[in-house]
């Protein structure tokens, strides 16, 4: 069995009897993996999210054509409550010395932190990633003059870079964040529109958000018939937990088990990458329900630009797996 399937079958273990359903995963933005321990060393991806009624953090400015890093690129212009997130996330290893921000940014309605947890520490990770937020808070509400204001949606969104992932493929999503959400609001189009790609030596045509391609925290969806069930529960959840915390599943989902895994992962509001076998057809349009998720950014169709050259639909499948692994665990793509 895959080591990592081991450590969620412990994780599945710890949870026996608590059931499981969609309700698990929709509150998982205030959920930890149990399979994590928290205090150990590490590096996280951490998510806070605005809360409705909260001043926006920022608002976009610059140009998205032009190239991130360069001169006049998109970015976010801090608001007051913005300047004060930014001050405290840079500040925030004076909460604890064990922790060292690696990158964030601060975006119109939620912010993004990249930390390495150093040495263990005394108290779950979850304590120290209050104490900024309370202290952002607390100073909002004494420059608003509002004792009840809210800054923050209760919790976090938290990703565990497990070892093997690449740091800068992290690094540049990260920093790239208002460069995306500027050629989404300039380019609606972009999302909707057909391309001619090459990927990994072979052609395909995309339909919906090419973004998806460069997202870091994509897992290859495969339900094995050499599996045991309790193997195939230990992959489902794995999948179904990285899709309601922000990552992406990418398969041809073609199994009864694989489609009912891509359904649940889509009312979670995950984001997918689903790879048909046909081409496009001159005026390909997708049916209403992957349609609605490509115009929303949280679906990416690829087809292979011509017919594959293959015997049995089994290697069909067998292909575009393949292609699944390397969108997920290859080499970071440059689009």
């Amino acid at each position: 069995m895959p080591i990592f399937a081991q450590t969620i079958l412990s994780y599945m273990d710890i949870r026996r009897g608590c059931g499981y359903g969609k309700a698990v995963f929709e509150s998982a933005y205030n959920r930890r993996s149990r399979s994590i321990d928290y205090a150990a060393p590490g590096i996280y991806h951490i998510i806070l999210r605005k809360h409705p009624s909260a001043q926006e953090y920022g608002s976009l400015a610059g140009d998205p054509a032009i190239a991130p890093g360069l001169p006049g690129c998109a970015k976010v212009e801090r608001s007051s409550l913005g300047r004060i997130l930014q001050k405290e996330i840079y500040d925030w290893p004076l909460h604890c010395t064990a922790l060292k921000v690696y990158q964030y940014v601060v975006m119109p309605d939620h912010a993004h932190i990249l930390i390495r947890v150093t040495k263990r520490l005394p108290h779950p990770l979850g304590t120290y990633i209050g104490l900024p937020k309370g202290a952002i808070t607390r100073r909002w509400r004494a420059s608003a003059g509002d004792p009840a204001a809210v800054v923050f949606e209760e919790g976090y969104t938290d990703r565990y870079l497990h070892p093997g992932r690449d740091l800068d493929t992290l690094f540049r999503y990260i920093r790239e964040n208002p460069h995306r959400l500027a050629m989404r609001r300039r380019y609606p189009e972009f999302f909707s529109t057909m391309r001619d790609i090459e990927l990994f030596g072979s052609r395909w045509s995309a339909y919906g958000n090419l973004f998806l391609l460069r997202d870091p925290m994509k897992c290859a969806v495969a339900v094995r018939t050499r599996h045991t069930p309790a193997e195939r529960e230990a992959f489902r959840e794995e999948w179904l937990w990285n899709a309601a915390n922000g990552g992406v599943l990418v398969s041809p989902f073609i199994s009864p088990e694989e489609k009912a895994i891509r359904e649940e992962a889509e009312r979670l509001g995950g984001r997918i990458i689903h790879i048909q076998h046909q081409p496009f057809c001159k005026r390909f349009k997708p049916e209403e329900r992957r349609f609605n998720l490509c115009s929303q950014g949280r679906m990416l169709i690829l087809a292979p630009a011509e017919p594959l050259r293959v015997e049995r639909f089994r290697d069909a499948c067998l292909l575009m797996n393949r292609l699944a692994e390397h969108l997920a665990y290859g080499p970071r793509l440059i689009l």
